[in-house]
């Protein structure tokens, strides 16, 4: 969970970026990827600054959360299922001959009055959840997202920061690849899953209003 003096000093990177430790690692539409390696480890953890212009928080929000929507428009996830306590289990496909990595993490979602909203995702263990032959179990997770509505209401900034550790013996150059590749690609999928979002509501929306008058269809009679 986020206090306000986190929310407060992402929200103040987005404007200001804290970037000093940081490499570039790629850039897409808005967005810029930035990584750094992890004290005493090989691994690194990522973070992600940027905007969507044209997205609203709440479309952003439903093409993020709902995880039955995220099947259809994420590629490297295979299954998920809730567990109780606000947790769930997540299965990812990896590159062959990797085999699949599968997650127990709790899923928090904080809103603020000022429309400001963080998501907190972060492993744990789950008895009801036991590792499964064939799928190797991450159990070094976490994700923080922080969204902000744009001052015209039309858009949001977005702080992401994210690491894991996928465990074996996983060659520098495909995690390279993996990461370089993925990231940009999830970051237009979700903006478009976003989009569809927003333009099936507007549809309904025009078909529910009623007909003006100049609109209303003139009966014919035979």
């Amino acid at each position: 969970m986020f206090t306000e003096t986190q929310v407060s000093q992402a929200l103040e990177e987005l404007k200001t970026p804290d970037v000093s430790n940081w490499e570039v690692f790629a850039e897409v539409a808005n967005f810029r990827v930035f990584r750094r390696s992890v004290t005493g480890s090989a691994l690194k953890e990522y973070k992600v600054l940027g905007s969507y212009p044209d997205l609203p928080v709440r479309y952003l929000m439903r093409a993020y959360t709902d995880l039955d929507l995220r099947k259809t428009w994420d590629k490297n996830m295979s299954s998920w299922q809730p567990l109780d306590n606000d947790r769930l289990h997540f299965v990812a496909k990896f590159p062959w001959p990797l085999s699949p990595r599968d997650y127990v993490y709790e899923l928090r979602v904080q809103k603020f009055d000022s429309g400001v909203v963080c998501i907190n995702g972060k492993s744990v263990v789950d008895d009801k959840m036991p590792e499964k032959s064939g799928v190797v179990r991450v159990d070094e997770f976490r994700q923080d997202v922080i969204i902000q509505p744009t001052e015209d209401g039309k858009g949001c900034n977005i702080w992401f920061g994210y690491f894991d550790n996928p465990k074996g013996n996983i060659p520098t150059s495909i995690i390279n690849w993996a990461a370089k590749s993925g990231v940009p690609a999830f970051l237009n999928s979700l903006r478009d899953c976003g989009r569809k979002l927003m333009s099936k509501d507007a549809e309904d929306n025009e078909k529910s209003q009623p007909l003006s008058a100049s609109e209303t269809p003139i009966a014919v009679r035979s």
